[in-house]
């Protein structure tokens, strides 16, 4: 019994598709194969695992991209100078704004306020009565020298 016959498959397309990181899906279905078959052609064809013939090619493809933006910024082509620098050179076209930090907000609540009004600051401010300074402690005096009690 007698298999299918092999298929022919166009490696040089299959490299240049790899070398610009297609799936092996979208390979398989340009050249008009299953992608298993693709694989088994592969591993059958380079004696490696898949994943490394493809890590291989796309490694290709990459450096090939690389030497084209250069050789073009090299030939006076200012958008792929400016890529290359942005990218190998740390430039940017980004401006740099720097903050000072802020003291933190003290806040004075009155002694007669009401447990609600508590709950909706805490909220607000996104702290909680017993963890945060802005709220008076126990032991703190309040103005017209009274007490907290909560």
């Amino acid at each position: 019994m007698a298999g299918r016959p092999k298929a022919k498959i166009d490696w040089k397309r299959v490299d240049e598709l790899l070398q610009a990181h297609c799936s092996m899906a979208g390979i398989a279905r340009i050249i008009g194969i299953a992608p298993v078959t693709l694989r088994g052609a592969i591993e059958r064809e380079f004696k490696m695992l898949t994943t490394d013939y493809i890590e291989e090619r796309k490694e290709e493809g990459t450096a090939l991209m690389r030497e084209a933006i250069y050789k073009e910024g090299l030939g006076g082509n200012i958008i792929a100078q400016i890529f290359w620098l942005k990218n190998r050179d740390g430039w940017s076209d980004k401006t740099l704004m720097q903050h000072e930090m802020l003291p933190p907000v003290q806040l004075s609540l009155p002694n007669d306020i009401s447990q609600q009004d508590v709950k909706m600051v805490e909220e607000f401010f996104n702290v909680k009565k017993d963890d945060n300074e802005c709220f008076p402690k126990k032991s703190e005096s309040l103005p017209r020298g009274e007490k907290a009690d909560h």
